[in-house]
């Protein structure tokens, strides 16, 4: 296996309505694999940087050129995962996150058309693979 055995994403989710009806603010900006956050209260001060593995800009809409879908961050960690797991690797996936931060959405998604989240995707492609290869060796 290639690379580092533990890989960090973060993710950004649009407002809610509550969110949206208080007219706030994103603090969150995304540059490639870099994270910076403001402080509203402190504006003046430089933004905080963290550097990740994965950075997925989901808080606008599919028109935005940087905005990551189900499909991206699953083509990005699903994929691989499987990958791995088909390689005899033992493999593990969580969501780490405060209440409304959009775990659930990023790992079951919905039952729409292109808004399945990595479990289900993975489990088709799991699916899939097995089928498509009957033999003793996957």
């Amino acid at each position: 296996m290639a690379g580092a055995s533990v890989k960090v994403a973060v993710r950004v989710r649009p407002f809610n309505a509550r969110e949206t009806s208080q007219d706030a603010k994103c603090v969150v900006s995304m540059q490639g694999n870099t994270t910076s956050i403001i402080n509203p209260k402190q504006s003046k001060d430089a933004p905080k940087s963290f550097t990740f593995d994965y950075s997925y800009w989901s808080h606008t809409s599919t028109e935005d050129p940087q905005f990551a879908s189900q499909q991206q961050v699953y083509r990005d960690i699903g994929e691989e995962m499987l990958l791995h797991a088909f390689e005899g690797y033992n493999v593990c996936i969580f969501a780490y996150g405060q209440t409304g931060a959009g775990k659930s959405y990023t790992m079951m998604g919905r039952q729409e058309p292109g808004q399945q989240g990595i479990v289900p995707q993975l489990c088709e492609d799991l699916f899939s693979r097995v089928s498509e290869n009957q033999s003793a060796q996957l």
